[in-house]
């Protein structure tokens, strides 16, 4: 298990205990975790400037931040 901070926004943050098989899709995907930070459903994870992947491991990260993602146009 490891502490992740996962934010969104300026001031929304939780800090969770994830299982080291916890993957960032997992995180996204928790309806918890986004009505905890108020936040939308269409969002991305990014850490260290980086967006991540669906399989990655949550615990490989201290800290994720949530970012919307822009909506498609056709």
């Amino acid at each position: 298990m490891a502490s992740v901070t996962i934010r969104y926004g300026m001031t929304n943050s939780v800090t969770r205990d994830f299982d080291n098989e916890t993957t960032v899709s997992e995180i996204i995907s928790d309806n918890g975790i986004r009505a905890a930070l108020s936040a939308p459903e269409n969002i991305r994870a990014v850490s260290g400037g980086r967006t991540l992947e669906g399989h990655e491991y949550a615990t490989s990260f201290t800290s994720i931040t949530l970012e919307q993602q822009a909506s498609s146009k056709a």
